[in-house]
């Protein structure tokens, strides 16, 4: 007769005197932040101010700012304004008026730590920037964000770039909703005299408590998704789904889809074999897409023209050139693209059915699956991937802050991939003051880092 191992939780078994020293610990540490959440979908957007991406509402006073990229001077990409009179009060030093922008050399590198501060990220603040300051354009010598120039070869970073194309230079605009958030510490800055937990158990619950707060501060939790309609349910034999498609009489939506959709097959199968006639058709739907703009609705003939076209590709019963997973990865890329066109746009918002809203709205919430460090038998789990302000910062590298003396995370970015926003291999970054600093509204001695996974 097999013996059955005793529970983990069983009363009996469980160690409650170190469960509590650690409860302790961690409540001894807790400390208040802000979560920056970008609220979904666009179609029912708050009316604030602060946000991702997009151009600034940079007042006269202030300039776009400069910083150097390889010894040269060059015009730092935009990637977020706060407007502080919409965040919580959790830390008095911080100002509880006027706007904060950050910006960043967004080169290719993405090494913001290794010059003079000012040189790679800029922090500007302006006291009074009134509701009808115009967005400020940017300047003409600004580069491709990741430095994605035009090339000789097609490229899918950050974006479906063909051969010939520059990448964008403006990061994608998302509004940004604040919430009082509850932060833990990285073990390795619990300081010196104080309880020595398990690395194990104290980085597992802290996993833990990060995601609950996040769910609690925003009101969702992890798996609240749809399937999307065009990808594969399961590991079995699939075929695209022809007779779905043909069901979507207003697909797609919008040029921005339809051009990003035809761009992504011609970046993914540039190199099949017998490509030549696929190719020529893409890049004519790229075209097509272009001249409907990017904020319009595609004309009903377009739309089942585009959609026969994908037809043609996948075969009625998967006999097709392409493969379903290829044309289910150029729609996904479709819907992001045309999602996030809807942030910056309410006309994109409208056209946008709540069903493709739906679909897209896992790849939007703040969680994603981990499968790192977990017991064997546990399988994946969840973690928090947020926008901070404030409190204790994550440490991707348990490398702590780069400022020594009584450092504050002013904003901390996560990676996300929704947005086209890409940090490090999958990580993030964060811009460092020293508190005396910001108290002393001194911005301009702000550092940053980026760090990977």
């Amino acid at each position: 007769m097999t013996t059955i191992p005793p529970s983990p939780f069983d009363a009996d078994t469980r160690d409650f005197p170190g469960e509590e020293a650690l409860d302790a610990l961690l409540a001894s540490h807790r400390a208040p932040g802000i979560l920056l959440q970008r609220p979904y979908p666009p179609s029912a957007f708050p009316n604030v101010r602060s946000r991702l991406g997009g151009k600034p509402q940079l007042p006269a006073t202030l300039d776009w700012p400069l910083g150097m990229h390889y010894g040269e001077e060059t015009p730092m990409h935009f990637l977020a304004q706060i407007d502080c009179s919409e965040l919580p009060r959790v830390d008095d030093a911080m100002p509880d008026k006027g706007m904060l922008f950050f910006f960043a050399v967004n080169a290719e590198e993405q090494i913001w730590d290794g010059d003079e501060p000012g040189t790679s990220v800029r922090v500007l603040y302006a006291e009074d920037v009134p509701a009808d300051t115009p967005q400020t354009e940017p300047p003409p010598a600004l580069q491709p964000i990741l430095s994605a120039v035009a090339s000789d070869r097609s490229s899918t970073f950050p974006w479906p770039q063909l051969a010939g194309e520059d990448g964008p230079r403006l990061h994608t605009e998302w509004p940004l909703l604040a919430h009082r958030l509850d932060t833990w510490p990285e073990w390795d800055m619990i300081p010196e005299g104080d309880a020595d937990p398990d690395y194990d158990a104290y980085s597992r619950r802290v996993s833990a408590l990060r995601l609950g707060a996040a769910a609690a501060a925003i009101g969702q939790v992890p798996g609240a998704q749809s399937a999307k309609p065009w990808e594969r349910p399961a590991p079995m034999p699939w075929n695209f789904p022809v007779a779905w498609l043909r069901m979507q009489k207003d697909f797609p939506y919008a040029g921005i889809m339809m051009e990003d959709i035809a761009r992504t097959l011609a970046c993914r199968c540039a190199r099949l074999e017998d490509s030549e006639a696929l190719m020529r058709d893409a890049l004519q739907w790229v075209q097509r897409g272009r001249q409907i703009g990017p904020d319009q609705a595609c004309p009903a003939d377009d739309a089942l023209a585009f959609r026969e076209w994908i037809v043609g590709l996948a075969g009625e019963h998967g006999e097709g050139s392409v493969t379903g997973d290829i044309i289910a990865s150029a729609f996904t890329r479709g819907a992001l693209s045309i999602v996030a066109r809807a942030g910056g746009s309410t006309d994109v918002a409208q056209l946008v059915p709540r069903e493709l809203y739906q679909a897209m709205e896992s790849n939007h919430l703040p969680f994603e699956e981990d499968s790192r460090h977990c017991a064997a038998g546990y399988g994946s789990r969840s973690r928090a991937v947020i926008h901070q302000m404030l409190g204790h910062a994550v440490l991707l590298q348990n490398t702590g802050a780069m400022i020594e003396e009584d450092p504050v995370c002013l904003l901390q970015l996560a990676n996300d991939d929704a947005i086209d926003l890409k940090l490090g291999d999958c990580g993030q970054a964060t811009f460092w003051i020293r508190r005396s600093d910001l108290a002393e509204r001194r911005f301009d001695r702000v550092e940053g880092v980026v760090e990977s996974l």
